[in-house]
């Protein structure tokens, strides 16, 4: 890590634990919320475009945190691609009312230094829903040219990095049922084709130097995918993000086909748990997460590695490397204890525990992988639109800087 980068986060850490070294009572919680809604988000004086684009990006950010906030019109994008392919940003825009508001989307277009890209649209076909049914569209094709792997297993060594080149086009369709804001169910159908190759990392090998299609199913051999199935979710969180009560429960299971090759047919199932405890008043919050990913391989068929679930990164087991760990089928856990510091910024303390196996029946709580850490969780109107991480495992220490909050719901 670099010096500055260094002194920052040190000079970071002193100023936050001088300020939750004083006392945070209810009256200050508010006072702190009074003081905060009499200052303008870009308080300084400045030119009106440099006005113009802050209020872009606010509106971007808002719209990645919390899904359907955010005005119409163009936005900024920070974040919202594959971890590793460095800092993303780009330009979207958004319309909820085509049609006499029979008809929204949002379109984006985000890149990064590394010459990663991604292209996206969502549709929501408001005509064909009623108020407690809906019907959406998303397609996306993103091109990751610096993507690691490390081998199968949760043995796999850190000193096997590769990388490889993975783009993928995909269209999915979902249309169900939502009776209450609680409540989502329903059905999903789509396609997606996959293309790997040679990886673009300096200084680490691509995957091809050193693994070979018989330990890595899918090495070389690109195929598309038909898939359906269906999804569940219960959601009772106070916030889409950065909640402080409540829990969210979902499920979605999904069947691939492969179209092309027919060798790597399979169905999985991905399970998510979530809870917040809230306490004093509301300003410390214990959540807690579980997650699962299952795959059920069809007859003389497998998963290819560039499906198969993954730990490791920023948004699980933060302290090994992002895709550290590659398998059929994983388990995780996690748990942070969080606090307010001040309106626009809480802190949190964290550990994370997970695997990888081949075997479902090998799914359990036995040679669980650990990593902790302590995260800064940075808030703009109640959503948390990034966070900085800290984190430490046997494999050493990460900093993570994401324009995302942890502990997303997929479904």
């Amino acid at each position: 890590m670099r010096a500055e980068t260094v002194g920052f986060v040190v000079g970071l850490l002193a100023w936050a634990s001088f300020t939750f070294a004083q006392p945070t009572t209810r009256a200050e919680v508010i006072e702190d919320q009074r003081d905060e809604k009499t200052v303008n988000l870009w308080p300084e004086s400045q030119s009106p475009l440099v006005d113009q684009v802050n209020r872009l990006v606010e509106r971007g950010l808002r719209e990645g945190a919390e899904s359907g906030l955010g005005g119409n019109g163009p936005q900024i994008v920070l974040g919202g691609m594959r971890s590793g392919q460095g800092t993303s940003f780009g330009v979207g825009y958004r319309r909820s009312d085509i049609w006499r508001e029979r008809l929204g989307f949002r379109a984006t277009v985000r890149g990064t230094p590394r010459l990663a890209y991604m292209m996206d649209l969502d549709v929501d076909f408001k005509t064909l829903g009623t108020r407690s049914s809906f019907v959406n569209l998303y397609t996306k094709y993103e091109h990751s040219p610096r993507m690691d792997y490390y081998g199968p297993g949760h043995d796999s060594l850190e000193a096997d990095r590769t990388s490889y080149l993975l783009d993928d086009f995909s269209t999915d369709l979902n249309f169900g049922f939502q009776p209450s804001r609680r409540f989502r169910a329903g059905l999903t159908t789509g396609w997606v084709s996959v293309h790997t190759g040679t990886g673009n990392r300096e200084g680490v090998p691509s995957i091809e130097e050193i693994f070979t299609p018989e330990t890595t199913p899918g090495l070389g051999q690109d195929t598309s995918f038909l898939r359906w199935g269906g999804f569940f979710g219960f959601d009772y969180r106070d916030s889409r993000s950065g909640p402080k009560s409540g829990g969210f429960y979902g499920i979605r299971y999904r069947v691939y086909k492969d179209l092309d090759l027919a060798k790597f047919g399979f169905r999985q199932a991905e399970i998510d748990v979530q809870q917040y405890f809230p306490y004093f008043n509301g300003t410390r919050v214990v959540a807690l997460r579980f997650s699962s990913t299952l795959s059920f391989d069809k007859k003389d068929q497998g998963v290819p590695y560039y499906q198969q679930p993954t730990l490791g990164g920023n948004d699980d087991l933060r302290g090994f490397q992002r895709y550290r760990f590659y398998d059929d089928n994983v388990l995780f856990a996690s748990v942070e204890h969080r606090w307010h510091v001040f309106t626009a910024l809480e802190m949190a303390l964290f550990a994370d525990a997970g695997k990888v196996v081949r075997d479902r029946g090998d799914v359990d709580f036995a040679d669980l992988r650990y990593s902790g850490g302590i995260g800064f969780r940075f808030r703009l109107l109640d959503a948390v639109v990034s966070r900085i991480d800290l984190a430490w495992s046997r494999e050493g220490f990460r900093f993570m800087w994401t324009f995302s909050d942890i502990y997303k719901a997929r479904y």
